[in-house]
Formats: structure tokens, C-alpha cells, sequence
């Protein structure tokens, strides 16, 4: 222990020459403990003032040191030094002799004992206001301390206990198995579940107190009875196992139903918006689509263009923010022989053409730049377009579906989109709700997913009812295609066939979105090339969520727009094949 030496300083003191201490030691009243000597300045000797009955008495201490008030005394060294300590100015300010050492360390003595009254007292309490048993043993298992509850859970008195070891009490059937002898061997806590000669079950939760070299010096241990609580736990897991199954069927054969459709509901939202949809799909109606990233716009054009009149007909798509806008009218309206450098001599049909008799889908229509839009308007009004460096007036007959994650009135009223194609568009607008809105739709989708990979990768994989209920906790905020990744993602590295909740991702677990999580995320091992472009997959698609076209995606990844258009097809081509899988 070290203390510093204002701490322990006795600033009763008393400043004398050699003739006025010998005046004061023969006999005046002296009311100081030490009387300093000093000669020219320095001391010379200290006398030490000290009580024999009712007189006072002196004796010289010849042999002391100087110190600083901040400098600092080794008690557990100390030897019976004598210390004057002076101050920054140099001025003696008091002086620490053995007197004021045993002081300090008398008062010290005291507030430990009291301290550890007050330990003890809280003990006792601690030990006894609990039904469950509290044990503390030493290093070696043998008990030190056991609460009162011990006679009800052990049937003996806990004073029988006191000094036996654990070892001993468990190999004398007392108990089964000893948390306390585990911590021992293992160094470290421990919890299990425990059975008593008298027929009852605990859970017992064990932990080690090391001391300074890193051994155990005390184990505590709680142990709770849960004899009746287990009994009531078996009953109600083997009624949770039942439920689980039936609605494991339920859903499957729910799922099984309605897989005969393309598009998989079952909420009252989707419902209502599937009789709109039905309706429409009869007509030739130009739709636009409204609603978050990943909730399905695609798959609902589909839907509409296969039920309608022109299922025959082609089924054409194009994202109107992925390709460039120097290319875009040539991809959507072809172009003739010559028309630019680097055109083919033959000239190229467009998409517009490609899809004559059938569907085109037009998604993300809010980057359709504003030079292009006029273009559209007249296939929409007129049903005719010039192709690129043409003169020639081309007619097809095109049903038009828009989509967009942007609302095109407010687009509008900011001057970016044409107010005169807007209402052409706008014919008969449809919002798909996110899957946050219709969590009725999550089992149904997560079963028809799961059929889905578990036929494509030749899987049995079952969803545990615990890992349905984290779905429906979750705020999916890349909706379904969030979902379905999610679903592939488990059915690829899971280990076991019944897939539990311990196997989601931690994002999903924490209520985040994998679409948000900072840094990436390690799901296995894999070769580092594959991994990188993995990486760099995922990092342009999430760019492309939130920026919604290639220009913003480019421009947040810090790279030209023709980087992100060449790295897309590459991808997306090595996923077709499986090379990324």
C-alpha cells in the first residue's frame, strides 16, 4: 500500500532554535507533537512530544529525512524512517514518524473490519431471503458457506454441509453433476441443469473468483428448482411441436395451392389489389406500377401480360436507368444502317419493334430522359416511332407498362417529367404495398421460396416455426426480393435439414436490414476472387437501389456509368450459369 505523504502529514509542529527548544523541553507547556530544531535555516534534530501519565515528555529524534508533500511513502516497506516534508516554497509543513503510521493504519484496521461487517451482514441477508440455494466454496470444492433453502432442496441442514467437498457429495449420490467440480476443472462459468437424491431438478449456475495469479480462490453457485417447471415445460413444447407441424402443413399446402398462380398472396391488401389487376390485364389499358425496390413490379407486369389477350405475344423489359442515354433510344427504338459510329451496316431493330403483338415494360420510367420522353409520348398517342437516322414512320401495336419507386407527379411538379406523359401513363395506376404492410404474405412466401431453392439446389430444407416468427418481427425493407435472397441464402448453408432461428443472419435477428448493415457480411468460405466479385455484385445492386439508375449508382461508387453497365451483364451472366452460386 502506498500512500502519499500529505495523506499521513501531523502539521502539529512547533519551529524553535536550539535555545528556545531547550526552554520549551524543560518543562513549558507545550501544546504540539513535535518540536523542530533548526539552526541557520535547516534542521538540525526533532523532538518528539509524547504523554507519560499527566506529564509531557520529549525525546529526540536525530535521524530523519526531507521530503515533498507529493512524494509518496511504501507502507509495506516502511522501517521507522522519520519524515519532515516541506512545501513548494521549502517551508516545513509537518512531519510523518511512526506514530502517525500506526494512526493511519489503526484507522484503516477499523473501516476494514467494519467494511467487511457490512460484507458479511448483506451475505447473510443475501443467503437467506431467496428460495433458491446459494453455495460458496474455496478454491478446492470444499463448501464455505450455504443457504437456509438447502434442507428443503437436499434434505439436510446446511451446518452438515460446511467443510465437506463436492466431490465427495457427488460421488455419494447427494447430487448430479456438480456445477462446482466443472468450473474447477474447466476455469470457467458454468450452467446445467442438475438432479438430487431427493428427486428434485435444479438449474444450477456456477461461477469462478480468481485471485491475483489467476486461480480459483471461491466458486458461487445458484442453484434454482425447476422440478415442476419442467414438468409443465415438456408439456407445453410437446403441445408447441403439434402446432408447429400442423402449421408447417398448413402453409406448405397453402403454398402448394397457390403456386398454380405467379403471384403469391394471401393478405387481404394483395387480394384486393389482385381484383383490380385481373381486371385490367383484359384490356389494353396502359399500367403504371408503383412501389418500393423488391416488391415484385416485374413479376406483376408478367402476371398481367400472361393472363391478358397477348400472352402469345413477346414479353419485352427494360430498365430505363441502366443504360446510358447516349444508347438508350437506340435500344429502344433501333436505328438505321450508318446512323453512328460503331452501328451495325444492317441497321438494328428496337425493342419497340422486338415487342409489336406483345408487352413492353418500361421500369424504372422516372430516368427516362427528358429528350426520350417526348419520343414515347407519341408511341403511346400515335403507335408509331422513326428509329434512329430514319425517315421512315414505323407502326406497332404495344401494350405499355410503367413502373416506377418514385412518385412521377412530384417528379412533375420538380419540372423532370413531362406533365403530358405522365397522364398518358397514368391511366390506371396500381401501388403494390411493402411486405412490412402485408405480413400475412411472409410464411406464404417464405415456403414458396424455399420449394423453390430447395428444387433448384436439390434440398430438403424445413423453415422452423421460431425462424417464420423472426420473419414477421422483421421490416423487410427490401421487400420480397429481400426475402427470397434471405431464403436462398439459408437453403445453400445451412448444415442441418430443419433450418432455426440460430441460423439467420445476425442482421435479421436485430431487427436490421441486411440492406442497411454496414461493412459485409461472412457466411462462409469461399475463394477470395469469388468472394470479390460477390462483393462488388451486391455493392452495385445496393447502389442501384438507392440511387434507382446507373448514373446515380456510378456516381456513388466513384466510377464511369459504363463500368457499372459492363460489371451488371457480367454478373448477372456468371449467376445465370451458376458461376457465383
Amino acid at each position: 500500500m502506498k500512500k502519499t505523504v500529505r495523506a499521513l502529514l501531523n502539521k502539529r509542529i512547533l519551529k524553535a532554535s536550539e535555545g528556545e527548544a531547550s526552554r520549551y523541553t524543560g518543562g513549558d507547556c507545550l501544546d504540539c507533537d513535535y518540536v523542530i530544531v533548526t539552526e541557520n535555516g535547516k534542521v538540525s534534530k526533532i523532538y518528539d512530544v509524547y504523554k507519560s501519565g499527566n506529564l509531557k515528555k520529549f525525546r529526540i529524534i536525530g535521524d530523519f529525512v526531507l521530503v515533498k508533500e507529493e512524494d509518496v511513502i511504501d507502507l509495506e516497506s516502511y522501517s521507522g524512517e522519520t519524515f519532515v516534508a516541506i512545501n513548494g516554497k521549502g517551508e516545513i509543513v509537518g512531519v510523518v514518524s511512526i506514530k502517525e503510521i500506526i494512526s493511519f493504519m489503526n484507522e484503516y484496521i477499523k473501516n476494514l473490519r467494519n467494511e467487511l461487517d457490512m460484507v458479511k451482514t448483506d451475505l447473510e441477508a443475501f443467503m437467506a431471503c431467496s428460495d433458491d440455494l446459494a453455495c460458496i466454496t474455496d478454491g478446492s470444492g470444499s463448501k464455505v458457506r450455504i443457504s437456509s433453502s438447502c434442507e428443503k432442496i437436499y434434505g439436510v441442514k446446511p451446518e452438515s454441509l460446511i467443510g465437506k467437498n463436492v466431490k465427495d457429495l457427488e460421488k455419494n449420490g447427494m447430487y448430479f453433476p456438480s456445477a462446482t467440480r466443472m468450473v474447477i476443472e474447466e476455469k470457467k462459468p458454468v450452467t446445467i441443469t442438475q438432479k438430487t437424491k431427493t428427486g428434485r431438478k435444479l438449474l444450477v449456475m456456477a461461477t469462478p473468483v480468481f485471485d491475483e495469479n489467476g486461480n480459483i480462490k471461491r466458486v458461487v453457485s445458484i442453484s434454482k428448482d425447476i422440478t415442476d417447471e419442467e414438468k409443465l415445460k415438456a408439456e407445453l413444447n410437446h403441445t408447441k411441436e403439434l402446432l408447429q407441424k400442423y402449421e408447417r402443413e398448413l402453409v406448405a399446402l397453402r403454398a402448394a395451392n397457390t403456386a398454380r398462380s405467379q403471384i403469391i398472396y394471401r393478405s387481404k391488401a394483395m387480394e384486393k389489389l389482385m381484383e383490380t389487376v385481373n381486371k385490367i390485364a383484359m384490356v389494353e389499358s396502359t399500367v403504371l406500377i408503383y412501389g418500393e425496390t423488391g416488391v415484385g413490379k416485374e413479376v406483376l407486369a408478367k402476371y398481367i401480360h400472361s393472363v391478358s389477350d397477348r400472352s402469345e405475344g413477346p414479353f419485352v423489359k427494360i430498365n430505363c436507368g441502366a443504360i446510358p442515354e447516349t444508347l438508350l433510344e437506340a435500344e429502344l427504338f433501333g436505328y438505321e444502317k450508318g446512323a453512328f459510329t460503331g452501328a451495325r451496316s444492317e441497321g438494328k431493330p428496337g425493342l419497340f419493334e422486338v415487342a409489336d403483338g406483345g408487352t413492353m415494360l418500361l421500369d424504372e420510367i422516372s430516368e427516362l430522359p427528358m429528350s426520350l420522353q417526348v419520343k414515347l409520348l407519341r408511341v403511346l398517342q400515335e403507335k408509331e416511332f422513326i428509329r434512329v437516322g430514319g425517315i421512315k414512320t414505323i407502326k406497332v401495336d404495344v401494350r405499355i407498362i410503367a413502373a416506377s419507386n418514385k412518385d412521377l407527379k412530384e417528379l412533375v411538379k420538380e419540372g423532370k417529367f413531362r406533365q403530358d406523359l405522365y397522364y398518358r401513363l397514368n391511366v390506371v395506376p396500381i401501388t403494390i404495398p411493402p411486405l412490412r404492410e402485408r405480413t400475412e404474405d411472409i410464411p406464404i412466401l417464405a415456403h414458396h421460396f424455399l420449394n423453390k431453392y430447395n428444387e433448384k439446389y436439390g434440398r430438403s430444407k424445413q423453415l422452423t416455426n421460431e425462424v417464420i416468427e423472426a420473419f414477421l418481427r422483421y421490416s423487410w425493407p427490401g421487400n420480397v426480393r429481400e426475402l427470397e435472397h434471405v431464403i436462398e441464402r439459408l437453403v445453400v448453408i445451412s448444415e442441418d435439414n430443419l433450418i432455426t432461428k440460430k441460423e439467420l443472419p445476425s442482421e435479421l435477428l436485430n431487427g436490421e436490414s441486411t440492406y442497411n448493415a454496414e461493412g459485409v457480411y461472412v457466411a462462409e468460405i469461399m475463394p477470395l476472387k469469388k468472394a470479390s466479385a460477390l462483393v462488388e455484385y451486391q455493392l452495385i445492386k445496393r447502389a442501384m437501389e438507392i440511387g434507382g439508375s446507373t448514373y446515380k449508382a456510378a456516381e456513388m461508387l466513384g466510377v464511369d456509368q459504363s463500368t457499372i453497365i459492363r460489371k451488371l451483364k457480367k454478373y448477372e451472366a456468371l449467376l445465370d450459369d451458376g458461376d457465383m452460386m
